[in-house]
């Protein structure tokens, strides 16, 4: 299996960064899900590690992104995008507690993998609740703001958005130093 990267060159287009950034959210989920079915072997305590060094980083990094890099430009545009931006960042705090609980138990299997037989049922109950939740999380960004950000912004504030998160990217960059 290929190492988690989660330092990838950012998009010209923001807009398919984050839908980027969603799809892999997605596909890590899957992982995860099949991991609940998996033998305990080496290849499963890999897997297990990239699942939790994805929830523990990558979200995180996009996590900011939305906050501190999309939210403000779109803030005070309109009632609803104004209410979506409030529900996000009311969401993003409940899906830190279902990503830490995953991350978790993905640590505990990637430490041991015979770990994966005592937790595979928490595991996998664990990832089906985050799946839920982050589906309409998702969708809401995906219908509402990322296309505001098409219809309402100028070239200048796309291109400060773009590097701002590239800067996120930089290897060598921590997340608290490029959080806006």
């Amino acid at each position: 299996m290929l190492p988690l990267e989660t330092r990838t060159p950012m998009p010209d287009d923001v807009v398919e960064a984050f839908l980027q950034s969603h799809a892999f959210a997605r596909s890590m989920l899957s992982l995860a899900e099949r991991l609940c079915a998996a033998p305990a072997d080496e290849s499963t305590a890999a897997t297990a590690k990239r699942v939790a060094e994805f929830f523990t980083h990558h979200l995180e990094v996009h996590f900011v992104d939305e906050e501190s890099t999309l939210a403000p430009r779109l803030s005070g545009r309109h009632k609803v995008l104004d209410q979506t931006i409030a529900a996000m960042r009311l969401e993003h705090v409940q899906l830190h507690a279902l990503i830490s609980r995953v991350a978790f138990l993905c640590q505990l299997v990637a430490r041991d993998a015979t770990r994966l037989m005592t937790v595979r049922f928490e595991l996998g109950g664990a990832v089906e609740h985050l799946r839920r939740c982050l589906e309409s999380h998702q969708a809401r960004e995906e219908s509402l703001l990322f296309p505001a950000v098409r219809r309402l912004l100028d070239w200048q504030d796309v291109e400060e958005m773009r590097a701002e998160m590239a800067l996120r990217r930089a290897p060598g960059v921590e997340l608290s130093e490029a959080a806006g």
